[in-house]
């Protein structure tokens, strides 16, 4: 005989813990600042993408004309 368990909806809120989105900001920010790309403080290389993410969205919106 399976148990059922009663269909409650939990409060799983991992689908909201996303690093990525402030790693991005992370680097527009140091984009701003006018940090190197170098400087950029991940190892790990999905966060270092994110990083660099964001550090080239916000070079390329940094137009001075």
């Amino acid at each position: 005989m399976a148990q059922s368990r009663p269909s409650l909806k939990s409060a799983d809120r991992r689908q909201f813990n996303n690093p990525h989105a402030a790693v991005q900001t992370a680097g527009a920010d140091a984009a701003q600042k006018g940090l190197r790309v170098c400087d950029c403080p991940y190892q790990h290389p999905a966060m270092r993408a994110s990083w660099l993410k964001g550090f080239a969205q916000e070079q390329q919106l940094a137009l001075d004309l």
